[in-house]
């Protein structure tokens, strides 16, 4: 990593994982092109799962212990000046890129194997991990669900290989 000082520890990177709404996951497909899809994920333990249709790009790929790296953002924001403090660094180019043209996050990036998982129990399991983290609301409903989406739905399990994380996070204006 360049930026040894925005460098975050494994257990952030974990946190991070846990945190964003949506990753994006990439692998080389078997022709050498490049694959890429947006994905809600959730995490147990070192492991990262996601859910998908049984047809189409991601039922073909994802499989077999193929190498794929996920990459997720759990926060990002544009800082936003006040006047006064906008005023004070407006001839500075180097105070102007660092607190205004820019952009705060935290990211995590996972190189993994992945794996569909094909035990009914586990599927279940993890399905219902994935509703909780996006549908809390509606698990009264969720054994309805399951039981017809199970039929039509596979898991995948990204096995963490290695993990990186860093942020980049402005210090607050003293009042």
């Amino acid at each position: 990593m360049r930026r040894k000082d925005r460098e975050l520890s494994r257990e952030d990177g974990l946190k991070i994982i846990d945190e964003c709404e949506y990753a994006v996951i990439s692998c080389v497909d078997d022709e050498g092109e490049i694959f890429s899809v947006p994905i809600s994920p959730v995490r147990v333990g070192e492991s990262i799962f996601i859910h998908g249709a049984t047809a189409g790009c991601k039922a073909k790929l994802l499989q077999d212990g193929r190498k794929v790296e996920f990459v997720c953002v759990s926060f990002n924001k544009v800082p936003h000046l006040n006047d006064s403090e906008l005023e004070a660094i407006k001839d500075d180019g180097k105070a102007l890129g660092g607190k205004v043209f820019t952009t705060e996050y935290k990211s995590a990036i996972a190189k993994t194997r992945v794996y569909e998982i094909t035990n009914e129990a586990k599927k279940y399991e993890i399905l219902k991990i994935l509703s909780l983290k996006y549908t809390a609301y509606a698990m009264n409903t969720f054994e309805t669900a399951a039981q017809y989406g199970l039929k039509i739905t596979k898991i995948y399990e990204f096995k963490i290989e290695s993990l990186s994380a860093k942020a980049k996070i402005l210090p607050k204006p003293a009042n």
